[in-house]
């Protein structure tokens, strides 16, 4: 016997329910280890598509339900039970992520509480595109800088090394965004104070980099080395 329109429509949404659940899965296994905030931005899209979706299946279940007299069958049951666990999953999924959207912009804020109110939004452009870490990271250095707890003749070859990288990236025709390449103005001007120019050249290193893996520049001093240097020696390591 073939199965009536009724059958067909309810296994669809079924297998629908199913693969999203899978989907579901897949976006909790890799957000439980992501802290890219781009990457991060885009499940969250995902999420709110799989939500979407959802919402369409609990009107589709409800129109099947109408079909109905009497008590739902057993797949019924099952179809408005995995409904009832997609929710559950995406509420949880989507309040984690609030969370520490939430902690992130606290970090960012406190970060860009160091700046003067001309440079913040410049700044603000630049730390949009850093993760947990590397904001953690940052602010450390900056507390080291603005305590004194390093010296300018330790800090030099640091911003030097941020110098050579950034001419270098111009010179192999690396079109840097435009906050960026306000901030590099303010670096390489020599008339500003010296530890004002250190604190705007900190933000950039996660993305100079980065560059570095890429294009291997090659510079005369090693950024990466001296960057690791330093956090090392200010977490006691």
């Amino acid at each position: 016997m073939m199965p009536s329109n009724f059958e067909l429509r309810l296994q669809h949404l079924e297998d629908n329910i199913r693969k999203d659940q899978d989907l579901l899965k897949a976006y909790e296994d890799a957000l439980r280890y992501e802290d890219d905030p781009r990457r991060q931005a885009k499940y969250k899209r995902e999420i709110d598509n799989l939500r979407e979706s959802a919402n369409s299946y609990h009107k589709e279940y409800d129109e099947l339900r109408e079909q109905i007299t009497g008590e739902p069958t057993v797949q019924m049951q099952n179809v408005a039970i995995q409904l009832e666990q997609i929710n559950t999953r995406i509420d949880r999924l989507s309040a984690g992520q609030k969370a520490i959207y939430e902690n992130i912009n606290q970090l960012r804020q406190g970060l860009l509480a160091r700046y003067d109110a001309g440079e913040q939004n410049i700044i603000a452009a630049v730390t949009e595109q850093l993760d947990q870490s590397q904001i953690v990271m940052i602010a450390t250095v900056l507390d080291a800088i603005e305590t004194n707890q390093v010296t300018e003749t330790e800090m030099q070859p640091i911003l030097q090394g941020i110098q050579q990288n950034i001419t270098k990236l111009q010179q192999n025709g690396t079109s840097l965004p435009p906050s960026q390449s306000v901030l590099i103005e303010v670096i390489n001007a020599p008339e500003l104070d010296f530890k004002h120019r250190l604190k705007v050249a900190i933000p950039l290193i996660p993305f100079i980099l980065d560059y570095e893996g890429e294009l291997e520049l090659g510079t005369g001093i090693n950024l990466k080395a001296a960057w690791q240097g330093l956090m090392m020696r200010l977490k006691g390591e």
